[in-house]
């Protein structure tokens, strides 16, 4: 077997492990799940990894009729889609570029907002969620062995570990913040970024972030 087949035969297992686990969750609000939005590319030049999918009613009546909770699409939807993270990472990856990366979540559920989702289960309740969603989102990375990690928005970072200051804006006469951070996910470097869809980054910080992004 390929090292590519092989990585796809493994996430095709997570997704039939993710299917079981949530169909004994008890759901008080349920808006499906998804676990890639990109095929499980082996090597990819960046796996990103997001808090947990967004989207309501309409994004799971979408979403379950394209089967997005049963196998992932053909092509890295940062590449192709119109929603709001990916315009934005369109803006600073050329699209060729995405169309080599792969994206995951830490927590697969989806949900409006994080804050809709811990309203919704208690202390417990997510952190047995959580320890099924990382363990798998370490054997994803096992399985497709990534180039880089880069997690989208520090919190996501900090489901994983600890972690540090990495870069910050430069520019002069502006409150010092922080671009990027650097922690572990399953044992490898990772770097989080600012989240790219909910905070105001301007273009010269965009490009800073991209730029940590991209080098060796």
């Amino acid at each position: 077997m390929s090292p590519q087949a092989d990585a796809e035969a493994k996430c095709q297992k997570i997704y039939r492990e993710a299917q079981t686990f949530f169909d004994q969750i008890p759901h008080p609000r349920y808006y499906g799940f998804k676990i890639l939005n990109a095929p499980p590319l082996f090597q990819p030049r960046v796996l990103f990894v997001g808090y947990q999918p967004a989207g309501g009613d309409n994004e799971f009546e979408w979403e379950t009729a394209r089967g997005s909770d049963k196998h992932w699409p053909p092509k890295c939807e940062y590449a192709t889609e119109n929603w709001k993270l990916a315009k934005q990472m369109r803006r600073m990856f050329e699209q060729k570029f995405l169309e080599q990366c792969v994206g995951t979540n830490a927590i697969f559920l989806r949900f409006p907002s994080v804050d809709d989702y811990k309203r919704t289960y208690n202390k417990n309740r997510r952190e047995e969620i959580e320890r099924f969603c990382l363990d798998r989102v370490d054997r994803i990375i096992e399985a497709i062995d990534p180039q880089k990690i880069v997690a989208i928005g520090f919190g996501t970072l900090k489901l994983f570990g600890a972690s540090v200051n990495d870069i910050t804006n430069e520019k002069m006469n502006e409150k010092r913040r922080t671009l990027t951070r650097k922690g572990k996910i399953a044992n490898r470097t990772a770097i989080a970024t600012l989240h790219l869809s909910g905070a105001h980054i301007s273009n010269f910080d965009l490009n800073r972030i991209r730029d940590r992004i991209l080098a060796r």
